[in-house]
């Protein structure tokens, strides 16, 4: 999503990643430099099969499932996906992942 969903000339995606110990996760941002995202639309990015305006995005291609999806996996691991609008475009979106235990118990046979 954030490389579909972004400007042409001069546009980034940027991926960066930090583990929060003391919280006990592990925080994912994806920001881009896409269209800009009213703040009342971003809580309803999340259900599925929404999609921004047509009329404002040219390409826009999908079935509207991606950030459903990334939300979905998030909380089937314990996390949360979370969205907020940039100010000058574009989305940064946070998945937040539990960090595993020391001991991962193993599977008994």
């Amino acid at each position: 999503n954030g490389i579909r969903h972004n400007t042409g000339d001069g546009g980034w995606v940027r991926v960066a990643s930090r583990t929060n110990t003391e919280a006990g996760h592990v925080e994912v941002e994806v920001s881009n430099t896409g269209p800009v995202v009213p703040p009342y639309e971003v809580p309803a990015l999340f259900e599925p099969f929404r999609r921004l305006g047509a009329d404002r995005l040219v390409t826009a291609k999908g079935a509207g499932l991606g950030l459903s999806i990334v939300r979905s996996v998030a909380s089937a691991h314990g996390g949360d996906a979370t969205a907020r609008p940039r100010d000058d475009g574009g989305l940064v979106v946070t998945i937040i992942l539990p960090l595993c235990p020391e001991e991962t118990p193993t599977r008994q046979e």
